[in-house]
C-alpha cells in the first residue's frame, strides 16, 4: 500500500480519535460528560487551594514543560456574587500540536462544595483531571 493509499485511513483514523475533543475551554460547556466530587470546605476555600498550587507548580508567564502534557498554564476566576468559581488548566503539547483543557466549576453544595471536571480529551487530560481533584482534597504537590 502506497502513501497515497495510506493517508485516507491516516485522515480517518485521527477524526475518530479527535471527534470527542472539545477546541476549546468554552466548548466544555456543550459537553455532557463530567465528573463529579464534594468536600467539607466551603468553596472560596477549594479555589484558592487550586489557584495557589496550580501558580505554584506552573507559573504563569514561564515556559513550564511536562515531558507527559507539553507546557501547562493555570487560570481561574472567583464568581463570590453568583457562589462559584472556575478552575482551568491548559496544556499545549509539542510535537502533534494539540491542546487538552480540563475546566473545574467549584460551588456551594449543602455546607461544602462540590467540584465537577469536564476534560477536552479524557485521553490527553486525565492525569490533570486527578491532579485537580488532589489539590482540592489539600494535597499540594506537583
Amino acid at each position: 500500500m502506497g502513501i497515497k493509499a495510506a493517508l485516507p485511513a491516516v485522515v480517518m483514523a485521527a477524526m475518530v480519535f479527535l471527534g470527542g475533543c472539545a477546541a476549546s475551554p468554552e466548548g466544555l460547556n456543550s459537553r455532557d460528560d463530567a465528573d463529579s466530587r464534594t468536600f467539607s470546605e466551603n468553596y472560596e476555600e477549594i479555589f484558592r487551594r487550586l489557584s495557589e498550587t496550580g501558580k505554584r507548580c506552573y507559573p504563569p508567564g514561564q515556559d513550564v514543560v511536562n515531558p507527559t502534557h507539553g507546557q501547562i498554564e493555570s487560570e481561574g476566576e472567583l464568581h463570590r456574587d453568583r457562589g462559584f468559581a472556575e478552575f482551568r488548566l491548559v496544556a499545549g503539547s509539542y510535537g502533534i500540536r494539540m491542546n487538552y483543557f480540563v475546566a473545574a466549576r467549584i460551588e456551594k453544595s449543602g455546607s461544602g462544595s462540590r467540584v465537577t471536571i469536564k476534560v477536552s480529551n479524557p485521553m490527553g487530560a486525565g492525569p490533570l483531571s486527578s491532579r485537580i481533584y488532589r489539590w482540592a482534597g489539600g494535597d499540594s504537590s506537583c
